[in-house]
């Protein structure tokens, strides 16, 4: 069904190195390559879809998509820094290769180019929407910061964090496409909802992944969250019933992570509740969109689906 959207990602990877373009060639050959070694371009497809609402503004939508997928590209940049990743998808990280500060100057460099091509575009209400993305964003990644280890953190702490660190910035994504193709304000929050609580299920899922998922489809160790010290539902979940194996964190050896992710792998009870928890807001997202014309809302749900089946 997508592969309607497969020559217009195209488009927005080519619109991207003309928005990064610069006289300095190592900078723009770096970034080049990193979005060359890019994810699937969820965002901007979800930018694309929902352009499809309204009128047929190609380059806007186009352009729109591709400063969606350089704000998640400079943000990924910046958590593999603060988390001292060296891989992301099976690759070297930027911090890992070039070390932090040139990595950090690099994803400032990307937010620099978003602010010049936001300054373009006139439609207030995108520039609300994108203040709110950048200050949740940030917010967010100071929140995972200062609960690194805190026991004590409770699931709605979770997810507020995800709502920050993700949430907010997919359903950026999905607003930011109605707003270009002239949509109704109907559509508009519609879409809003959608992104929403989709990314909510995205993260959640994610995290899932984190015990559950494939080393080599991951790009990392599982349980990295948890050896990281960043508190995700399954780690709350299992604190909740085993708090006194906690006490200690920050300190447990490297063979006491070990058994704590393989005992947290391994209950039932605990992974199945978390994909629960990401089922209600994917049924959230459904219900969000059930008024959208058939086109984009069928596009919306196959995505929604296709998502759905990463767990299994």
């Amino acid at each position: 069904m997508l592969k309607l959207y497969k020559d217009d990602l195209l488009l927005v990877r080519s619109h991207i190195k003309n928005i990064i373009e610069t006289d300095n060639k190592e900078v723009y050959n770096i970034i080049v390559d990193y979005f060359d070694n890019g994810g699937k371009g969820l965002r901007p497809l979800l930018t694309l879809v929902c352009g499809d609402l309204g009128i047929n503004n190609k380059n806007e939508i186009i352009n729109i998509a591709s400063i969606v997928e350089i704000i998640h590209t400079t943000t990924l940049i910046h958590d593999d820094i603060i988390d001292k990743a060296f891989e992301r998808r099976g690759k070297k990280t930027l911090n890992n290769i070039y070390g932090d500060r040139k990595a950090l100057f690099i994803g400032d460099f990307l937010f620099s180019r978003i602010l010049k091509e936001m300054s373009k575009i006139n439609d207030q209400r995108l520039h609300k929407y994108l203040s709110k993305t950048l200050k949740d964003l940030c917010l967010g990644e100071i929140k995972q910061y200062e609960d690194l280890y805190n026991i004590d953190t409770r699931v709605i702490d979770y997810l507020r964090k995800i709502r920050r660190k993700t949430a907010i910035l997919i359903a950026f994504a999905c607003v930011s496409g109605a707003i270009v193709s002239d949509a109704t304000e109907e559509e508009i929050e519609s879409c809003y909802k959608f992104g929403y609580y989709l990314g909510m299920s995205y993260q959640i899922i994610d995290d899932y992944l984190d015990f559950k998922g494939d080393n080599k489809k991951l790009g990392k160790d599982t349980g990295q969250d948890f050896k990281n010290g960043n508190i995700t539902l399954p780690i709350i979940l299992k604190i909740k019933k085993d708090k006194d194996k906690f006490v200690n964190y920050k300190n447990l050896t490297s063979e006491e992570k070990k058994k704590l992710v393989k005992e947290i792998t391994n209950d039932n009870i605990i992974m199945d509740y978390t994909v629960e928890i990401s089922n209600r807001y994917l049924k959230k997202a459904e219900e969000s969109i059930k008024y959208l014309n058939s086109d984009v809302k069928d596009s919306l749900l196959y995505i929604l689906n296709s998502l759905m089946m990463r767990d299994k």
